[in-house]
């Protein structure tokens, strides 16, 4: 069995500036879209995203835990599929958030 070769190598100075320029820009989308103060009518219930952010969060953490099993088992490339599933779900919360 062959393992799947690694998007980026542990160490790397490119993985180290991706995950800083990430955690930073998430960060100042935050405290801007915090700031953000919107007077507007809406016609829709907006408590509807509550419901969509918990439904991401438990299936991000059931997908986490999967993705732990699949790294005990060594089932590395599904493993790898599962993380950047969650990756983007997240991305989809903090959007949504």
């Amino acid at each position: 069995m062959s393992l799947p070769s690694a998007s980026i190598t542990k160490n790397d100075k490119k993985a180290n500036i991706f995950i800083i320029s990430v955690s930073a820009i998430v960060f100042l989308a935050v405290v801007i879209l915090h700031e953000l103060n919107l007077n507007i009518e809406i016609n829709f219930d907006p408590h509807i995203f509550a419901k969509f952010n918990a439904l991401i969060n438990a299936t991000v953490s059931i997908l986490l835990i999967l993705g732990l099993v699949f790294v005990k088992s060594k089932k590395y490339l599904l493993h790898k599929r599962v993380m950047k599933l969650s990756i983007i779900l997240s991305v989809l919360f903090l959007l949504s958030y």
